[in-house]
């Protein structure tokens, strides 16, 4: 017989994982968003890479209606949820994620509103998407990108 224990931890994070897919999402998005990024060799900061136009108003447009809660670069503030981590380890996807910025989200931490009033927000959500992809898949450190030509 082998014995079944599991960390709070470990369990927490299986949990939550298998209801991340579970959770309500948009099937009809349009097809996910992709970025691209090219930072110098060893780049620790945003300021040694370029990114795609999309990918930078993404990055312009989460500093200015997102990154007060979510905090520099969506790694969460005492008050909203890492969004890195949202992304990798709860199983965030572009439906969940399409789905959220419109319906909003009440989770532990509190609330994020919808968006869906906000036509600005709604129209650039898939490049809020291209920049904290980038940022969950590690491909672009924090700070202020550059813009390839």
């Amino acid at each position: 017989m082998i014995p079944r224990i599991l960390s709070a931890g470990v369990l927490a994070t299986l949990t939550t994982a298998a209801l991340a897919a579970h959770e309500p999402r948009d099937e009809n998005a349009p097809p996910e968003p992709t970025y691209k990024v090219e930072c110098a060799e060893g780049a620790t900061s945003a300021t040694q890479c370029k990114v795609d136009k999309e990918t930078y108003v993404g990055w312009r447009e989460y500093k200015a209606n997102c990154q007060v809660c979510h905090g520099g670069g969506g790694m969460g503030s005492t008050f909203a949820p890492n969004l890195q981590e949202r992304f990798n380890k709860e199983g965030v996807d572009w439906p969940r994620f399409y789905y959220v910025i419109e319906h909003g989200y009440t989770g532990q931490m509190g609330a994020m509103p919808p968006w869906d009033k906000n036509k600005r927000v709604m129209k650039m959500r898939a490049n809020l998407y291209r920049y904290l992809k980038a940022r969950a898949d590690g491909k672009l450190p924090l700070g202020r990108p550059g813009r390839m030509k």
